[in-house]
């Protein structure tokens, strides 16, 4: 195992439990942004479906260039997505809070998994008013 995997492990195991209970509670969901051959957002793209498949948060992936980012199959075209049309920033991840009916957060970027995760983490608690 690697550094990288060793800590996406440890980071999902951790935040699971208080992802689950935002999605649960107050159903937040995921808009990653980015393109097919971007290795920033080849980078995050793994990292983000750690730590939102075993919260069960949904992730719709909008890609620039209409082709799939590893390791999410599916996507829609960004140009024919009213938000993600609008992004410059590769990657960019919006997470969507139902309970507002808005977007309440945005991490524009990648520098690494850790600060990644963690910003990710960060807002899907903001968004669905986690105090953890």
């Amino acid at each position: 195992m690697n550094r990288r995997s060793f800590l996406l492990t440890a980071f999902a195991a951790c935040s699971a439990p208080a992802l689950l209970r935002a999605q649960a509670n107050h159903g937040v969901g995921v808009i990653f942004v980015g393109a097919s051959w971007c290795a920033f957002c080849k980078s995050a793209a793994p990292v983000l479906a750690a730590m939102t498949q075993p919260a069960a948060i949904p992730v719709l992936v909008a890609s620039h260039d209409a082709r799939p980012i590893p390791p999410f199959a599916e996507m829609v075209d960004a140009t024919s997505h009213p938000i993600a049309s609008e992004i410059k920033v590769l990657p960019t991840t919006l997470i969507y809070s139902q309970s507002a009916g808005t977007v309440t957060g945005q991490i524009s970027g990648y520098r690494n998994a850790r600060h990644y995760a963690q910003s990710v983490r960060a807002a899907i608690l903001a968004a669905s008013g986690e105090n953890r």
